[in-house]
């Protein structure tokens, strides 16, 4: 088993990387688009320290978001030159936070024990709500996204100075 797909990691998550996630999803929702952002991180024993996002060139709508195939691999090799790995994406939805048939072919995030948040609204909420809007969703071994319980996400992501 990779150290990434460990369901024992800790995701340490600093401020500035969700408020810039925010940020760029709010922008996208004001133009009336959907937006994908990519959580980078260093493992380190049980944890992984969040770097800053990547937010990639994407192909967006009202209803979706797609990485071209370039840019996906471009990113890969970034990341992997920078001794980082990208266990989490965050993306937005018009209305309500959920995990779509088109998020669960399209997540970039495709290994076992990935994480997916999920922000409504096109994120048009103050920083000082997201973890009552995020929905966070993890890939299962059996290749399904399942939701994470309110209860269980702050063991598992654990939100520095939110």
């Amino acid at each position: 088993m990779s150290r990434l797909s460990d369901p024992k990691l800790t995701y340490h998550v600093p401020r500035h990387t969700v408020a810039s996630s925010i940020s760029f999803l709010q922008t996208q929702g004001a133009l009336g688009y959907e937006g994908v952002v990519l959580w980078p991180g260093r493992l380190q024993g049980d944890n992984c320290a969040i770097a800053e996002p990547i937010i990639p060139r994407q192909v967006t709508s009202r209803l979706s978001y797609r990485i071209p195939d370039d840019e996906t691999f471009r990113i890969i090799r970034d990341v992997a030159e920078r001794g980082l790995v990208i266990p989490i994406q965050i993306h937005s939805h018009p209305f309500e936070a959920f995990h779509s048939a088109a998020d669960d072919e399209y997540a970039f995030v495709q290994h076992e024990n990935a994480i997916s948040i999920v922000v409504p609204d096109f994120a048009a909420f103050p920083l000082s709500e997201f973890t009552k809007q995020a929905r966070v969703y993890r890939l299962s071994p059996g290749n399904e996204w399942l939701e994470v319980p309110v209860k269980q996400v702050n063991a598992i992501l654990r939100f520095e100075g939110i």
